[in-house]
């Protein structure tokens, strides 16, 4: 009998007992691992969507870590990983492998329609689609057509639906009649120019869940716009008599993207390009895109033109004289415009083309005016004034969030006196971020008016931008800066920050009489050596009290400060124009 005596039980004696046992601890696998947490892991390797504007992507091992496109390669390649390990790993993570698709190159477009067809059901986990392939270059209109020749013949397709299959097959097979009469006489122009815009409409045709879809689109007149495939998505549209696999039905987001690389480069310093005076993308061009995306809601554009004037109507002005078309943006209710040309009228003109519009988002592209500047110093507003269009058409505007660099010379399409009026009786409106010089137009007008009476009487959040049109004459030498520099900036505006400080002051006084529902106010200083000097005064050291006084109301004050980035010494690349 075993000695029990030191108070163990049977068998768990020291090493030295001989009855003793060691048993082994258990080994835990992912294979044991409950599904639902297994998931949970799983999706953390789902990468982020690309980011609208961002440039194209370089090979894997060019990267730098803190490139989007190095933790889009990575997570992609972990869940591709994974698919490999097991059938029970696969059946998990493949669906999360195709969630988010990004067609960086031709080949892989190619590929990815080979996949649709030979394996439809992977299309249905599709939710975000991201091309970045301007379709009608030539050169990815010439890469495309060596990828068809390459891979078309190994497609087979295989579809459930006969409707899809038909429409499908049809397509696939001028595909190859295209690629095989190139292949014989292939000094026939323009034979095949349309095929890299007939590829990605076979593959939306499968993706039947698709959410969100980013389009690559021209922005200089070298490349066409994408007539051919708008042209196809509206045929399609009317088509279809089977609703759960009726394509586009269930994409509410689509970005337009002005070419990025091209954009890099007419940017850059050593381009000798004749680049046109206003250049960018065409959101007015796919105006059918958003009729056949029946569930469309949002709209973002990257490196716009600015132009947002409906196409039919000038159509119909041409020809018939006058007749007023419907507005082509009737269901967006959200428009975001990152890197825009847009002017005070252009968005007067989005008012006047989306009735339902509920959010407005615009930062703009610096540039020369191409329109007529005014120098009349009239404090009327143009007809088709920013603030005219507030008034009239943004029944429903819940955010709004503008900005500009320079509107010299033509304030008047901003409104009245070169300020929005028409903010004050929108009622509708929750969210804005304004900068100070539409607000006010000029820099005497902030000792003038109280604030509390220029804004809307039910926001919850406010962002005020420290920006006046003069500030524009410092934003390409601030970089430049030296300590000088910036402490002269600084005691050169001390009038100015106590008048701003003032009027803020007040402003939190008098908030609470008009404006019941504010929660949050920002202060963003958007030239940082106006309010801070280095090593002797930051930037909290002004707004102490004020942030006091905002606490005592309920309201959250925050202030910010812009950075400026470091002058960049550019490398001049021969020949590269």
């Amino acid at each position: 009998m075993a000695d029990s005596s030191n108070g163990q039980p049977p068998g768990h004696g020291t090493s030295n007992n001989p009855m003793a046992t060691d048993f082994p601890n258990p080994v835990f696998t992912l294979d044991d691992m409950p599904p639902e947490i297994l998931a949970l892991i799983l999706e953390c390797l789902v990468p982020q969507p690309p980011e609208i504007g961002d440039t194209h992507p370089v090979a894997y091992d060019q990267l730098a870590s803190d490139e989007p496109w190095f933790d889009f390669t990575r997570r992609r390649r972990g869940l591709h990983s994974v698919c490999l390990v097991s059938r029970r790993f696969a059946e998990m993570a493949r669906p999360l492998l195709y969630r988010i698709v990004a067609l960086c190159d031709e080949p892989s477009m190619v590929l990815f329609l080979r996949t649709m067809c030979e394996k439809p059901r992977y299309a249905q986990w599709t939710r975000h689609l991201s091309c970045h392939l301007t379709l009608t270059s030539e050169t990815v209109i010439r890469e495309t057509r060596r990828a068809l020749t390459k891979y078309l013949p190994s497609i087979k397709l295989v579809i459930e639906s006969e409707n899809l299959n038909n429409m499908a097959r049809q397509m696939l097979a001028a595909l190859k009649f295209g690629i095989q009469t190139n292949q014989r006489t292939p000094a026939l122009p323009g034979l095949v120019d349309h095929y890299p815009q007939l590829v990605l409409l076979v593959i939306l045709i499968f993706l039947t869940k698709l959410e969100v879809l980013l389009l690559q689109v021209p922005i200089c007149d070298d490349d066409p716009e994408y007539d051919r495939f708008c042209e196809a998505v509206k045929r399609l549209f009317s088509t279809y008599n089977e609703p759960e696999i009726t394509p586009f039905q269930n994409i509410h987001t689509l970005l337009l993207q002005g070419d990025p690389d091209l954009l890099e480069h007419f940017e850059a310093e050593n381009c000798d390009c004749e680049i046109p005076e206003a250049w960018g993308a065409q959101p007015r061009q796919y105006a059918s895109l958003y009729e056949s995306f029946p569930n469309l809601t949002t709209l973002e554009v990257s490196a716009d033109d600015g132009i947002w004037t409906n196409v039919e109507e000038e159509r119909l002005s041409f020809l018939v004289g006058g007749r007023v078309p419907t507005p082509y943006l009737t269901n967006i209710r959200k428009i975001y415009l990152h890197n825009s040309l847009a002017c005070p009228r252009n968005l007067h003109q989005i008012l006047l083309n989306a009735p339902k519009l509920e959010t407005l988002y615009m930062t703009s592209r610096p540039y020369e005016p191409t329109i007529e500047t005014h120098h009349d110093n009239s404090t009327h507003a143009d007809p088709e004034a920013f603030d005219f269009g507030l008034m009239r058409h943004a029944k429903k505007l819940r955010n709004l969030d503008i900005s500009w660099v320079d509107v010299r010379g033509f304030e008047c399409l901003i409104g009245p006196e070169g300020r929005l009026a028409a903010l004050a009786q929108m009622e509708r409106l929750e969210t804005l971020c304004i900068q100070l010089a539409v607000l006010y137009g000029k820099p005497s007008t902030v000792a003038e008016i109280p604030l509390v009476d220029l804004l809307p009487p039910n926001l919850v959040e406010l962002t005020l931008e420290d920006w006046w049109w003069q500030n524009a004459d410092m934003v390409e030498v601030l970089p430049y800066w030296d300590v000088e520099d910036k402490v002269k900036h600084y005691q050169s505006h001390h009038s100015y920050r106590e008048t701003a400080l003032r009027t803020l002051t007040q402003f939190a006084c008098d908030v609470r009489t008009r404006m019941s529902k504010l929660k949050k106010v920002v202060f963003l200083c958007k030239i940082p050596w106006t309010w801070v000097m280095e090593d002797a005064v930051p930037l909290e050291f002004h707004f102490e009290q004020l942030r006091l006084m905002f606490n005592t109301q309920d309201i959250d004050f925050q202030v910010n400060c812009d950075e400026v980035s470091e002058p960049q010494t550019r490398e001049v690349i021969p020949g590269r124009c």
